[in-house]
């Protein structure tokens, strides 16, 4: 009989949850861009944006990926949001060395929602599309 409560008491409180991120509206990762000089995410009801890279290098494991930092919503929070990350130097002696850069947004519990990569795949791509010539 305890087991059947604790049953009902977890599925009472994931319907809670369930609830209350209906009521806010469903957290979503709607997209991602380069507008230099900032990394723009598109998104809805997040609670955070991380901005990650992998970097060049043969044998790269999901460890070794860099968290560049996190974006700062631009505008209410809402339906849609825009989120800005600015773009590391672009310096040569700081040159970006990296073959992907994604982005991966969090609800407001703190549970990882989505994940998007910029359309660039490789180094140099990379490097062109957030430090090249306009």
């Amino acid at each position: 009989m305890r087991f059947l409560e604790t049953i009902v008491v977890v599925f009472g409180l994931s319907l809670a949850t369930v609830s209350a991120q209906t009521a806010s509206g469903r957290p979503r990762l709607m997209g991602v861009e380069v507008t230099r000089p900032n990394i723009v995410v598109h998104g809805a009801f997040l609670s955070r944006v991380e901005v990650w890279a992998v970097p060049t290098g043969t044998g790269i494991t999901p460890s070794q990926y860099v968290l560049l930092g996190k974006a700062v919503r631009s505008n209410e929070v809402g339906p849609k949001e825009t989120w800005l990350f600015r773009i590391p130097s672009c310096a040569t002696d700081t040159r970006l060395q990296a073959t992907e850069i994604f982005v991966q947004g969090f609800d407001g519990f703190g549970v990882n929602i989505g994940k998007k990569s910029l359309p660039f795949e490789g180094a140099s791509a990379v490097h062109q599309a957030l430090c090249g010539a306009p």
